[in-house]
């Protein structure tokens, strides 16, 4: 006979377990970038340590969240019935942390084709609107009490997950539409673009899983938290799936038999990133004279 905690308190320690491995990848990531990709410019920079901080907090949070409820409040029926204050502020840092990776993503759309404007405002009007009913979402969840309160923020928590699926969607379809428009007559070219399209589905597929599971599981059980897996893991999958894109610019470059191919507004090169010692360092390969980026 199941548990009747499994659909709760159960879900709470999956998720719990398995955040925490995808946190350990993404800081490892984040490492490896700021190790890799000293040079890159400020927004990048920014995105990722607001990313990793974000996602740090909301581990540390839902950690807080657990230990509330299954050692201090050990035995307290009342208690694992409510909502506690992290496990509420849990869902800020969630929302932030898809914010800004969406963010990264429309910025990236813009670069491939500066002069079209129109799809990078849309990806952020969608972010906006993603960001903004998720703070509705997380204002209706402090004015309820119990988990069976729920289902009374269906509409915040409806529209946030539409308008992330919606900004995913858009995000993965204009990648691969943007790349794949400057393929040309070079075999080698054609390659390194088929690595990134390949790359920008793989990125958009656990998002908008994420993000789809999160909605048709609120919907059809929100008294439980089946649906706060995908909520949690999304966050996470945002933050590994922009931080890996970063780091395999070296390996795409190295698809590349020359040093520099301008790709209509893409320009992929060889930059050189040394460290504070002025030792070079590589992505992964042994030290050579020049490290391999793709600037975009």
């Amino acid at each position: 006979m199941a548990s009747p905690l499994t659909p709760t308190f159960g879900m709470l320690l999956l998720t719990l377990f398995l955040q925490s491995i995808l946190y350990g990848m993404g800081l490892l990531q984040a490492w490896l970038y700021f190790f890799w990709y000293q040079k890159d410019g400020w927004f990048i920079k920014l995105s990722v340590v607001l990313i990793t901080l974000c996602e740090t907090a909301e581990t540390v949070l839902f950690f807080c969240a657990s230990y509330a409820y299954l050692i201090d409040g050990f035995g307290d029926k009342q208690n694992l019935t409510m909502w506690n204050l992290p496990i509420r502020l849990v869902l800020v840092t969630t929302y932030m942390t898809i914010f800004v990776a969406q963010i990264y993503f429309a910025q990236c759309i813009y670069r491939l084709h500066q002069k079209d404007k129109i799809i990078p405002l849309l990806i952020l009007v969608f972010a906006c609107a993603c960001f903004g009913s998720g703070i509705g979402q997380v204002a209706s969840v402090f004015k309820i009490q119990g988990f069976k309160e729920l289902g009374q923020t269906k509409i915040t928590r409806t529209l946030q997950a539409v308008f992330a699926l919606v900004a995913d969607i858009l995000i993965t379809v204009a990648l691969c539409w943007r790349l794949n428009s400057n393929r040309g007559g070079l075999q080698s070219t054609n390659k390194l673009l088929n690595y990134l399209i390949i790359t920008a589905i793989n990125r958009g597929v656990l998002t908008m899983i994420s993000a789809g599971l999160n909605l048709i599981l609120f919907s059809t059980d929100p008294g439980t938290f089946y649906f706060m897996l995908w909520v949690v893991l999304g966050g996470k999958f945002y933050m590994n799936s922009m931080l890996a894109t970063l780091n395999t610019r070296g390996y795409a470059v190295g698809l590349l038999p020359e040093a520099t191919i301008a790709l209509s507004t893409i320009k992929i090169s060889h930059r050189s990133q040394s460290g504070e010692d002025g030792n070079n360092t590589t992505n992964g390969r042994e030290n050579t004279a020049d490290d391999q980026k793709v600037n975009w």
